[in-house]
């Protein structure tokens, strides 16, 4: 079998001039090298699918960023959008992952962040809808899952950009445009789904009769009570949000559970059905591998980056730009002031090294995140790249072109 390279264009984040800039010049130049501009026609909506970062966090992508690519739109005679989508939970929730439930709270974030419609120069939405409820649903042959849950307002779209932030992650070992399709272009439903599988269950006898609290939260009454005061469900209305599951606190609700490498198919899953649901040749992909910390950026807090910035990365292929963002990554040197310099039995300090097999990442046996003092290998990043490789969603093998932006 013979098997075709994909294209990646690389801009370095060096920058000798304002002619030579990263989110005016290089970021609209690295879309452009990907065909943007041969596909698109005079009022053409066009949503760029980016993350506005949780509450406290400081190294999502800067807004200038977007805004820089929604003005590139607009002379090509484009409409841009700037979306997210809704974070699992319910609204009103505090602490690291609070903030994010629907779009209206959503929304409050982003503007905190400097993420408005006047910054952007573009109305800012959720992808699925103001409750994380409006979703498509797309049968795929998956790994784990047969049907995803697709963020509904893709419909209304021309074409789709993932501008996602290259950055380490504790449960996929690393998050880029992959996770950005298969956690940022579902609903909130589909995020949770990705995190603890497809199972949802009912102790209806667990029930207390005079408990209301998943009545009162369900959007769409699929949960309700008999005049016995007991718990029904009405599968045929029910929009899987899932936040019963998250007032509940009886024990009522059983959403399962998936083991980190579980979590990584059904991701890369997800990402199968929204490119099969809107079509590959729609979807651009910029991956900015910059402040490339271990934490994801739905994560409150914001640690120093483990290596120094790479660039803008860009191709029609969410597989291949996210592993060359990985080799680049490891033909870094290591920050010296990073997390990464606190581990023990790390091989290599001053020279190149796999990074990624390094940094903190979930342990499911407790709960909690392992920050790898003793340097244990974890393979998480690339236990991603090939199951996103092996379902089809694009391939390992690329052909880097660096992009000189000429200084004159």
């Amino acid at each position: 079998m013979v098997f075709i390279k994909s294209d990646v264009y690389y801009f370095t984040a060096r920058t000798y001039s304002h002619i030579e800039s990263m989110s005016k010049v290089k970021g609209p130049l690295a879309l452009k090298k990907i065909g943007i501009e041969q596909e698109t026609k005079n009022s053409d909506k066009i949503v760029i699918k980016t993350h506005f970062g949780a509450e406290e966090n400081t190294r999502y992508l800067r807004p200038s960023y977007i805004r820089f690519l929604c003005d590139y739109i607009k002379e090509l005679g484009g409409i841009p959008f700037v979306a997210e989508s809704c974070g699992w939970g319910v609204p009103g929730t505090g602490g690291e992952y609070g903030g994010r439930a629907n779009e209206e709270e959503y929304l409050e974030i982003a503007l905190k962040h400097g993420f408005t419609e006047e910054t952007m120069g573009a109305p800012l939405l959720m992808l699925d809808g103001p409750d994380g409820i409006d979703y498509e649903i797309q049968k795929i042959n998956g790994k784990k899952f047969n049907e995803v849950l697709v963020a509904g307002r893709l419909r209304e779209f021309k074409h789709l950009i993932i501008a996602s932030h290259f950055k380490g992650h504790s449960g996929s070992g690393f998050g880029g445009a992959i996770k950005n399709l298969g956690i940022g272009c579902v609903s909130k439903g589909g995020k949770t789904q990705a995190h603890m599988g497809k199972t949802f269950k009912f102790a209806f006898d667990a029930c207390v009769s005079e408990c209301k609290e998943c009545l009162e939260i369900c959007p769409t009454k699929a949960l309700t009570k008999n005049e016995k005061k007991e718990l029904k469900f009405d599968k045929d209305k029910c929009r899987y949000c899932y936040m019963c599951k998250s007032v509940c606190k009886n024990k009522v609700i059983d959403i399962g559970s998936s083991t980190p490498e579980e979590f990584i198919l059904q991701m890369v899953d997800n990402a199968k059905g929204v490119v099969d649901y809107y079509g590959k040749d729609r979807i651009y992909y910029l991956n900015y591998a910059i402040d490339i910390t271990w934490q994801c950026d739905c994560c409150g807090g914001s640690d120093i980056p483990i290596i120094p910035d790479i660039g803008i990365l860009s191709s029609k292929d969410p597989v291949a730009v996210d592993q060359a963002c990985i080799d680049l990554a490891h033909l870094s040197l290591m920050n010296p002031y990073s997390i990464l310099s606190e581990i023990k039995n790390l091989p290599l300090r001053n020279e190149k090294c796999n990074w990624f097999s390094y940094i903190p990442r979930f342990n499911p046996e407790n709960n909690e995140i392992d920050l790898n003092y003793n340097g244990n290998v974890s393979k998480q990043w690339e236990r991603q790249l090939i199951a996103a490789e092996e379902i089809g969603l694009g391939t390992r093998d690329y052909n880097l072109i660096e992009v000189k932006v000429k200084n004159e």
